[in-house]
């Protein structure tokens, strides 16, 4: 019975002492003000019975104004007030603002990350860049290098190489000045070239052309022609020919340096020199002869002979 009786005693005891500490706790809240240091709110209530870290500079204390259910109850943020602190001063009492507080940290340190991770970017890229300029310097290094030793001459390599360092830099004026200068140069030299090659053409089908002028004279040489009036040329080379022209028919016919049309390869008439000796009235059986002269560069294909009284007859030098 004694045993029952101390052990009631004891519990209201301490429900008394738990009552009483609350009361004092109440009492001293009163007197917390937003403004109040950490230190003088620590002064009048004490450590907190719980405490919300929320970052180093905000923090919610809790303090019991509430009862448990029993003596040895947990202490909960349930049963107790807040004090909000933030840079160590008070900021708001009773009012528990550390969820909000929570997810402005939670979000504040999600933009430090997304901070961070754009400056860690931003230096990878800046380091990127760096390298890229440093490798971008060599190859100009190595370019100039290069073209230095080039002839003038040389018109392509300059070109080439010119056009590389315009590449890798579009703003250099002398870069710019260099590679019109010799695009104009190659230009010019691709132009001469192909004059070279035609002039070489020309002069190697000219070659021919003498080569082959035996054997075109004997075919030449031979008269021919339409039963009235036939004729025989000789190529005398250098734009020379010498003609002739026999009346084999009947009657009288005439021949004039205006009766005789020159052809050349592309079927164009050759302008040239015909001898006066060409101007004749030719009875049945006489002949009319003389030279032709024109420009040498050109290869004739064909001489025409005709008039009222002999009709056309031609040489085909072909």
């Amino acid at each position: 019975m004694r045993i029952g009786v101390v052990i009631f005693i004891s519990a209201f005891l301490l429900t008394a002492c738990v009552h009483l500490d609350i009361n004092k706790t109440i009492n001293a809240l009163k007197r917390i003000q937003p403004g109040d240091s950490q230190e003088v709110v620590f002064e009048a209530l004490g450590p907190p019975d719980l405490r919300n870290d929320i970052s180093d500079q905000r923090f919610v204390a809790y303090y019991q104004t509430m009862a448990g259910d029993s003596s040895d109850s947990p202490v909960t943020a349930e049963l107790c007030t807040p004090i909000a602190f933030e840079n160590g001063q008070v900021v708001a009492v009773d009012g528990d603002i550390a969820e909000r507080w929570t997810r402005e940290e939670e979000a504040r340190v999600r933009l430090a990350a997304i901070a961070e991770a754009e400056r860690q970017q931003a230096e990878m890229a800046e380091a990127e860049a760096q390298r890229a300029e440093a490798t971008r310097q060599k190859k100009i290094e190595a370019l100039e290098n290069e073209v230095k030793p080039v002839p003038g001459g040389n018109a392509a390599l300059n070109l080439k190489l010119y056009r590389q360092l315009l590449a890798l830099d579009p703003d250099n004026s002398r870069y710019q000045k260099k590679v019109a200068f010799y695009e104009e140069r190659l230009a010019k030299q691709k132009k001469a070239e192909q004059e070279r090659a035609v002039l070489a053409a020309k002069a190697k089908r000219r070659q021919a052309w003498d080569q082959a002028r035996e054997g075109r004279n004997t075919r030449l040489r031979q008269y021919t022609g339409n039963g009235i009036a036939e004729m025989a040329v000789h190529d005398m080379g250098n734009g020379s020919l010498y003609v002739w022209v026999k009346n084999v028919g009947r009657q009288i016919i005439t021949t004039h340096p205006d009766h005789f049309t020159l052809m050349d390869s592309e079927d164009k008439v050759v302008k040239g020199e015909i001898s006066d000796s060409l101007d004749s009235v030719l009875e049945p059986g006489s002949i009319s002869h003389g030279k032709i002269e024109y420009n040498p560069e050109i290869e004739p294909k064909e001489l025409i002979f005709q008039n009222r009284e002999s009709g056309r007859i031609s040489k085909s030098f072909q």
